[in-house]
């Protein structure tokens, strides 16, 4: 697993999203480098991290993220990175400090007792058409994560020159991840957790409803909303230096 490590204080873990690697980190990752040692995690498949069959299926991919991490730091997980460091935080409760969600969800696709999700079809609907077309699948997801948010040109050609400058992510993996998106249910897991744990939302996240927020705090009464104004699912590319503001007030509080 491809992890790079960088700057000095105390570790802090990185997750990235579906199909992208841990150079979307860029900018909030040179911000935060200042103050604390980044984990920059490349997950299997993605970036520089090889893929093997099954490498997303929890039993595998959280001893591999235990064995390659800090016996204790704090975890920041964004969309898809979410959901892995909630199930690492429920898995190594004694691993995470603080745990901050970036545009994340306990679980992405709608139940009757969970609305505050997107359909399942959504999901389906891109796998489908990943075996048809790869490259516009992405860029339509790209699009998606920044659509009707502020600075939405702007955050769509980040994106796109981020996912650029690594190799493509392997098809077998992105469609492990949408199976994990489709499938993992880490509500359990928040409720459940004793360590802080934050929220980071976009009010225009087309991805994840802003009303998700109050039925995550019903989950977890301690969760410490911060919401995004004007931001979508990529907020940390839009808005770096709130990001930073509010996750090292987090960290420090």
């Amino acid at each position: 697993m491809h992890i790079e490590r960088r700057g000095t204080g105390p570790d802090l873990v990185m997750l990235h999203g579906w199909s992208m690697h841990s150079g979307v980190w860029s900018e909030l990752a040179e911000r935060l480098s200042e103050r604390f040692t980044l984990h920059l995690v490349d997950l299997p498949g993605h970036g520089l991290t090889a893929w093997q069959s099954g490498a997303f299926e929890l039993e595998k991919l959280l001893p591999t993220l235990a064995a390659n991490l800090p016996q204790k730091a704090v975890w920041l997980g964004w969309s898809l990175g979410g959901l892995f460091s909630l199930a690492f935080a429920k898995q190594y409760p004694e691993r995470v400090d603080k745990l901050s969600l970036m545009a994340a969800t306990p679980r992405f696709v709608e139940d009757r007792d969970w609305p505050c999700a997107m359909q399942s079809k959504v999901f389906e609907n891109f796998a489908a058409s990943l075996d048809v077309d790869q490259q516009q699948t992405l860029q339509r997801f790209l699009m998606l994560q920044a659509k009707g948010a502020d600075k939405s040109r702007e955050t769509i050609r980040q994106l796109s020159e981020r996912l650029a400058t690594q190799h493509s992510p392997e098809p077998e993996a992105l469609n492990a991840g949408l199976d994990c998106l489709l499938k993992l249910d880490m509500r359990e897991a928040l409720t459940s957790l004793n360590c802080p744990v934050q929220l980071l939302l976009g009010t225009r996240d087309t991805l994840i409803p802003v009303v998700m927020a109050e039925y995550a705090r019903m989950l977890n009464p301690a969760l410490q909303v911060v919401l995004l104004n004007g931001l979508g699912h990529a907020p940390f590319i839009a808005q770096a230096e709130e990001c930073q503001q509010q996750i090292e007030q987090f960290i420090n509080g």
